[in-house]
This record gives C-alpha cells, sequence and structure tokens, in this order.
C-alpha cells in the first residue's frame, strides 16, 4: 500500500502573524506585473468556467466564495498580492508556478523533518509561512538566505518541518 498525503482542502492565506487572514483581499495578475493593475481571469472551478471577480475576498483565511471558503483556478502562471483588511501587502510574488490538479492556485509546500540538532534547511524559495508539527513558525524564530532557512532553535527530533513556498 502507498502513502497517501494529507492536504488541506483549501489553501489558506495568513496574516504577518500567522493568524487567519480575515477581510483579506487576494490580488492575480499577469506574471512579472502587478497584478492590481494587470488582472488575469480567476475561475472558481477547475473547468475554468466561473469567473472570480477580483479582487478575491478571505473569510477566516480562505478565499471565499458567496460566504464559503473556495479554491481559486487559472490557465496559467501568475503574480500574486494577497493584503489585509487595511490594504497592507502581507505577501506578493511576482512570478508564481504553482500548480494542483494542473491549475489551481495553492503555495508549494516542501517538507523536512527535523533530527533535534540541525538548524539550517535548504528550501527553493524564501517561504511564505513555515509550521513544524502544524504549529505556525513567527518569522523571528527563522530567516531565509541564500537558498536556505536558519531556525533559531532546531526543530525537535522526528518534527515534520512544511515550508509553504
Amino acid at each position: 500500500m502507498s502513502a497517501l498525503s494529507i492536504q488541506p482542502t483549501y489553501p489558506i492565506f495568513t496574516e504577518t502573524d500567522g493568524q487567519p487572514l480575515e477581510d483579506g483581499y487576494i490580488w492575480i495578475g499577469q506574471v512579472n506585473l502587478d497584478p492590481q493593475v494587470n488582472p488575469i481571469n480567476v475561475f472558481w472551478d477547475a473547468a475554468l468556467t466561473i469567473p472570480a471577480g477580483q479582487p478575491i475576498r478571505t473569510l477566516g483565511g480562505y478565499p471565499s466564495r458567496n460566504g464559503t471558503p473556495a479554491r481559486l483556478y487559472v490557465n496559467s502562471d501568475y503574480s500574486i498580492r494577497v493584503m489585509n483588511k487595511n490594504g497592507s501587502v502581507v505577501y506578493s510574488a511576482p512570478e508564481a508556478t504553482e500548480r494542483y490538479s494542473g491549475s489551481v492556485i495553492s503555495f508549494g509546500a516542501q517538507n523536512a523533518t527535523g533530527d533535534g540538532a540541525t538548524t539550517i534547511f535548504p528550501v527553493s524559495a524564501s517561504p511564505a509561512s513555515i509550521f513544524i508539527n502544524g504549529v505556525y513558525q513567527n518569522e523571528s524564530t527563522w530567516s531565509f538566505f541564500g537558498g536556505s532557512v536558519t531556525f533559531s532553535e532546531a526543530p525537535p527530533a522526528t518534527s515534520s518541518i512544511e515550508f509553504l513556498i
């Protein structure tokens, strides 16, 4: 029997303090361009038939369609800007290429396992968030430089580390 990875049903967006982004804004745009000024078509369904107007609002950290958590789909690479309810930027990326079933917007994840001693972990890009055993890690506990995340303390032995890229 092969192992199955358990993934969240919907992507979640967090505030800078790690709390779910409430009443936030998500803008999706052309690669390497300002997504607020250069939006692309975003959809609520994988068939790309139900358009999502921008900005997409968040409810409890989830993209919200009529008050219900939803997934977002696009048919190309994209830029993204996530803002809180006050209009402050929480996350922005000029080029995002993550895929799920070919077209959903979600953060890519890289995983590692703590050994109680290692503090430096190589990653493909600067993480948007890091979780150890499912617990959000405040940005004051880690740093990113030169393709690696350095923790101020080594994650515990056998701990599951998830880097959301």
